[in-house]
């Protein structure tokens, strides 16, 4: 099911046992982060808990938002600027029963959560491969509790002798390693974006998103997320995301042909000596 923004305004609210402001999109079967801007950063905590994520990525600013809860998905990728560049108060992401299985996610994970001071992978396969949990407190040194298991001082100054060791040099070659293969594997797609944005027709796109990267200016992308951010409703968004997908800037009016503006000029001055006629 899409995450639209009628579900996020329909979604339940409540108050969580940690005292956080949170909204429950949890079991939707949701395949992709979208739209989450209609919550007007009103959420200490947001749970996607159960649904069909793959990728961590796609957040609005939502400088307020301090907890993720997204386990039982399917994410194998993290986009650690996205979330340092919108999500700067990350404090906690769960993270239980995903795909993650290599080092240079663990890596895009610290540099997007600088705060982050819970987290748990249990049952990932990451955690199976050896040295998994000092290498992760190595990459993000914030943490304080990982796998529900608090870190300790001993197991910090251990994570820092494996990073100076020549372990350490071949997890981080591993890691780079691992980070252009997951690049190389999104290449394709991303050349068969830009090959279908070429022959691009009004009412042709695949989204709303690989629209929106394709066929506006840097200020015009500013302009439609000012309105998102903006829209007096759900149906107000849908409308906009509708316009967007067809490659229609949002409240655009196509102005008349020249010889259909000379003939409706024609038409009113014609009205006019009829109407001094009469």
């Amino acid at each position: 099911m899409r995450l639209s923004a009628n579900i996020i305004q329909s979604a339940e609210q409540r108050t969580n046992p940690l005292g956080e402001r949170e909204i429950i999109l949890r079991s939707m079967a949701i395949p992709t982060i979208e739209h989450l801007s209609v919550t007007r950063d009103q959420f200490d905590s947001i749970d996607l808990s159960n649904n069909h994520l793959v990728r961590l990525d796609n957040f609005p600013k939502l400088e307020r938002l301090a907890s993720l809860y997204l386990g039982g998905n399917g994410i194998e990728h993290v986009d650690g600027k996205n979330l340092k560049r919108n999500c700067p108060r990350l404090t906690s992401v769960v993270l239980t029963g995903n795909g993650i299985k290599g080092w240079n996610v663990i890596a895009d994970l610290g540099e997007g959560c600088p705060r982050l001071e819970f987290l748990s992978l249990i049952g990932n396969p990451i955690t199976r491969r050896q040295n998994y949990r000092l290498y992760v407190i190595n990459k993000i040194p914030s943490l304080k509790v990982l796998d529900f298991q608090k870190v300790k001082q001993a197991e910090r100054e251990r994570s820092k002798r494996l990073a100076a060791s020549a372990a350490g040099a071949a997890m981080e070659s591993d890691a780079r390693m691992e980070a252009r293969t997951a690049a190389s594997l999104s290449v394709p797609a991303e050349n068969s974006a830009d090959a279908e944005a070429k022959s691009f027709e009004p009412g042709e796109g695949k989204n709303a998103s690989e629209t929106f990267a394709t066929q506006f200016s840097a200020e015009e992308k500013a302009k439609i997320r000012e309105m998102v951010a903006n829209a007096a409703s759900a149906d107000e968004i849908d409308r906009i995301e509708t316009m967007v997908k067809r490659g229609v800037f949002p409240g655009r009016v196509t102005p008349p042909p020249p010889e259909a503006k000379r003939a409706a000029d024609g038409e009113e001055s014609e009205a006019n000596k009829r109407q001094r006629q009469e």
